[in-house]
């Protein structure tokens, strides 16, 4: 089963991804903030993050990167974000790929595979 973790203020937006990788065989741990969130990453090893940008305590890009140097193993992140503009030069920021809001289950699923094969 492969680990789900997702940062996002939004709590509807946690309750349905939390719902829908239940389904469709995800572990899916969640986070409206990013208080608890490293201790529960370094404790699990999640397979790939969902990371909001635009978190009411902090800047998902920000995560991306402090994730990328520090952590002791390899992590695929997705920044997400409504406003495309703040996805851009998402690699300066190490994540991996993008996810822009709304989004469809069809494409978080397709974003999801696309980045576990690698």
């Amino acid at each position: 089963m492969k680990k789900l973790f997702v940062i996002d203020d939004e709590a509807d937006i946690l309750v349905s991804i939390k719902a829908w990788g239940a389904k469709k065989g995800y572990e899916v741990t969640t986070f409206e903030n990013s208080d608890g969130f490293l201790d529960s990453l370094l404790e699990v090893k999640p397979d790939i993050v969902l990371v909001d940008i635009n978190l009411k305590d902090d800047d998902g890009r920000h995560i991306s990167e402090d994730l990328k140097n520090i952590l002791p193993f390899p992590l695929k992140i997705i920044l997400v974000s409504a406003d495309p503009a703040a996805l851009l030069n998402y690699h300066a920021h190490y994540a991996d790929g993008i996810l822009n809001k709304p989004f469809s289950f069809a494409e978080l699923e397709r974003k999801l595979k696309q980045h576990l094969k690698k």
